[in-house]
Protein backbone atom coordinates (compact mmCIF):
# COMPACT_ATOMS: atom_id res chain seq x y z
CA UNK A 1 0.00 0.00 0.00
CA UNK A 2 1.10 3.60 -1.20
CA UNK A 3 2.18 6.13 1.66
CA UNK A 4 -0.22 8.71 1.57
CA UNK A 5 0.42 12.63 1.80
CA UNK A 6 -0.87 14.34 5.07
CA UNK A 7 -3.92 16.10 3.00
CA UNK A 8 -5.00 12.45 1.81
CA UNK A 9 -4.66 11.16 4.89
CA UNK A 10 -6.37 13.20 7.36
CA UNK A 11 -9.12 13.33 4.71
CA UNK A 12 -9.58 9.14 4.52
CA UNK A 13 -8.81 9.45 8.46
CA UNK A 14 -11.95 11.68 8.97
CA UNK A 15 -14.11 9.90 6.19
CA UNK A 16 -13.72 6.80 8.76
CA UNK A 17 -14.22 8.41 11.43
CA UNK A 18 -17.77 8.66 10.74
CA UNK A 19 -17.81 12.33 8.97
CA UNK A 20 -19.17 13.18 5.38
CA UNK A 21 -16.61 12.67 2.34
CA UNK A 22 -17.53 15.96 1.72
CA UNK A 23 -16.89 17.20 5.29
CA UNK A 24 -13.93 15.32 5.48
CA UNK A 25 -12.17 16.75 2.30
CA UNK A 26 -13.24 20.07 3.48
CA UNK A 27 -11.68 19.79 7.15
CA UNK A 28 -8.31 18.06 6.01
CA UNK A 29 -7.73 20.26 3.19
CA UNK A 30 -8.39 23.43 6.06
CA UNK A 31 -6.36 22.10 8.21
CA UNK A 32 -3.08 20.77 5.94
CA UNK A 33 -2.80 23.64 3.64
CA UNK A 34 -3.78 26.17 6.43
CA UNK A 35 -6.47 27.82 4.18
CA UNK A 36 -8.08 30.09 7.22
CA UNK A 37 -11.01 28.73 6.64
CA UNK A 38 -12.86 28.99 10.59
CA UNK A 39 -14.07 26.01 12.23
CA UNK A 40 -17.47 27.49 12.63
CA UNK A 41 -17.88 27.44 8.88
CA UNK A 42 -16.37 24.32 8.08
CA UNK A 43 -20.08 22.46 8.33
CA UNK A 44 -21.26 24.45 4.76
CA UNK A 45 -19.54 21.42 3.60
CA UNK A 46 -22.51 18.91 5.21
CA UNK A 47 -25.10 19.43 3.08
CA UNK A 48 -22.85 18.53 0.21
CA UNK A 49 -22.66 15.08 1.58
CA UNK A 50 -24.58 11.67 -0.12
CA UNK A 51 -24.55 13.69 -3.76
CA UNK A 52 -26.15 16.77 -2.64
CA UNK A 53 -28.31 16.22 0.70
CA UNK A 54 -29.16 12.73 0.13
CA UNK A 55 -30.21 13.39 -3.94
CA UNK A 56 -27.35 11.42 -4.81
CA UNK A 57 -26.35 13.45 -7.56
CA UNK A 58 -22.66 15.19 -7.89
CA UNK A 59 -20.47 13.35 -5.37
CA UNK A 60 -19.49 15.51 -2.42
CA UNK A 61 -15.84 15.12 -2.87
CA UNK A 62 -16.16 16.48 -6.13
CA UNK A 63 -18.21 19.63 -4.79
CA UNK A 64 -16.25 19.82 -1.65
CA UNK A 65 -13.21 20.20 -3.83
CA UNK A 66 -14.43 22.70 -5.56
CA UNK A 67 -14.98 24.51 -2.49
CA UNK A 68 -11.22 23.85 -1.40
CA UNK A 69 -10.27 25.43 -4.90
CA UNK A 70 -12.84 28.66 -3.97
CA UNK A 71 -11.61 29.64 -0.94
CA UNK A 72 -7.59 29.65 -2.60
CA UNK A 73 -8.54 31.30 -6.17
CA UNK A 74 -12.36 32.00 -5.71
CA UNK A 75 -13.52 35.69 -6.67
CA UNK A 76 -14.05 38.15 -3.84
CA UNK A 77 -16.35 40.44 -6.31
CA UNK A 78 -18.51 39.95 -9.40
CA UNK A 79 -16.20 42.03 -10.67
CA UNK A 80 -13.12 39.60 -10.56
CA UNK A 81 -12.88 36.71 -13.13
CA UNK A 82 -13.59 33.11 -12.17
CA UNK A 83 -11.14 31.79 -15.10
CA UNK A 84 -8.86 30.42 -12.32
CA UNK A 85 -11.15 28.49 -10.65
CA UNK A 86 -13.15 27.01 -13.19
CA UNK A 87 -10.49 25.55 -14.92
CA UNK A 88 -9.56 24.08 -12.04
CA UNK A 89 -12.82 22.57 -10.90
CA UNK A 90 -13.39 21.29 -14.35
CA UNK A 91 -10.03 19.33 -14.12
CA UNK A 92 -11.01 18.31 -10.94
CA UNK A 93 -13.96 16.85 -12.33
CA UNK A 94 -12.49 15.49 -15.23
CA UNK A 95 -9.76 13.91 -14.04
CA UNK A 96 -12.26 12.01 -11.06
CA UNK A 97 -14.34 11.05 -14.06
CA UNK A 98 -11.16 9.47 -15.65
CA UNK A 99 -10.51 7.32 -12.97
CA UNK A 100 -14.25 6.51 -11.70
CA UNK A 101 -16.39 6.57 -15.00
CA UNK A 102 -19.08 9.07 -13.21
CA UNK A 103 -18.79 12.12 -11.15
CA UNK A 104 -22.72 11.24 -9.86
CA UNK A 105 -23.22 9.57 -6.36
CA UNK A 106 -26.15 8.16 -6.92
CA UNK A 107 -24.31 5.78 -10.01
CA UNK A 108 -21.07 5.88 -7.90
CA UNK A 109 -23.14 4.07 -4.95
CA UNK A 110 -25.42 1.97 -7.34
CA UNK A 111 -25.90 -1.32 -6.19
CA UNK A 112 -24.53 -0.71 -1.75
CA UNK A 113 -27.03 -0.19 1.14
CA UNK A 114 -26.04 3.13 2.51
CA UNK A 115 -24.28 3.45 5.87
CA UNK A 116 -22.97 -0.26 5.03
CA UNK A 117 -19.12 -1.66 5.16
CA UNK A 118 -19.60 -2.15 1.66
CA UNK A 119 -21.06 1.42 1.12
CA UNK A 120 -18.04 2.54 3.05
CA UNK A 121 -15.36 0.47 1.46
CA UNK A 122 -16.06 1.71 -2.23
CA UNK A 123 -16.59 5.39 -1.24
CA UNK A 124 -13.42 5.28 0.51
CA UNK A 125 -11.92 4.89 -2.72
CA UNK A 126 -13.44 8.09 -4.42
CA UNK A 127 -12.73 10.11 -1.26
CA UNK A 128 -9.08 9.06 -1.60
CA UNK A 129 -9.10 9.75 -5.41
CA UNK A 130 -10.75 13.11 -4.97
CA UNK A 131 -8.49 14.53 -2.32
CA UNK A 132 -5.23 12.67 -4.16
CA UNK A 133 -6.41 14.72 -7.35
CA UNK A 134 -7.12 17.79 -5.43
CA UNK A 135 -3.91 17.73 -3.99
CA UNK A 136 -2.16 17.55 -7.54
CA UNK A 137 -4.04 20.56 -8.82
CA UNK A 138 -2.77 22.79 -5.62
CA UNK A 139 0.88 21.92 -5.85
CA UNK A 140 1.28 21.82 -9.77
CA UNK A 141 -1.26 24.06 -10.61
CA UNK A 142 -1.90 26.50 -7.84
CA UNK A 143 0.98 26.64 -5.79
CA UNK A 144 1.71 29.70 -5.77
CA UNK A 145 -1.82 31.05 -4.68
CA UNK A 146 -1.68 28.15 -1.45
CA UNK A 147 -0.02 30.35 1.90
CA UNK A 148 2.93 27.86 1.52
CA UNK A 149 3.78 29.44 -1.42
CA UNK A 150 3.84 32.75 -0.86
CA UNK A 151 0.30 33.83 -1.96
CA UNK A 152 -3.03 34.51 -0.14
CA UNK A 153 -4.77 35.52 -2.87
CA UNK A 154 -5.16 35.24 -7.02
CA UNK A 155 -3.85 38.53 -8.16
CA UNK A 156 -6.02 40.19 -10.86
CA UNK A 157 -3.13 40.97 -13.30
CA UNK A 158 -3.56 36.91 -13.71
CA UNK A 159 -7.10 36.82 -13.88
CA UNK A 160 -7.00 39.14 -16.86
CA UNK A 161 -4.29 37.61 -18.46
CA UNK A 162 -5.89 33.87 -18.15
CA UNK A 163 -9.07 35.94 -19.50
CA UNK A 164 -7.42 37.46 -22.48
CA UNK A 165 -5.44 34.35 -23.11
CA UNK A 166 -8.77 32.01 -22.68
CA UNK A 167 -10.92 34.46 -24.89
CA UNK A 168 -7.96 34.66 -27.66
CA UNK A 169 -8.01 30.66 -27.92
CA UNK A 170 -11.55 30.65 -28.57
CA UNK A 171 -11.75 33.65 -30.84
CA UNK A 172 -9.12 31.38 -32.91
CA UNK A 173 -11.34 28.04 -32.73
CA UNK A 174 -13.85 29.88 -33.61
CA UNK A 175 -12.07 31.25 -37.14
CA UNK A 176 -10.54 27.73 -38.15
CA UNK A 177 -14.34 26.87 -37.76
CA UNK A 178 -15.78 29.39 -40.17
CA UNK A 179 -12.71 28.77 -42.43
Amino acid sequence: MKELSPAVQLTMDLYKSGYYCSEAQLRAFNEVYNLGFPEEYLKIATGLGSGLGGAGCSCGTITSGAMVLGIIVGRNKKSDSEVIVHQASKKLHDKFIERNKAACCRILTRGVEWKSKDHITRCSKYVQDTAEILEDILLTDLYQYLPQGGGKAVPKKNYLKLGITALWKKLKSLRKVKS
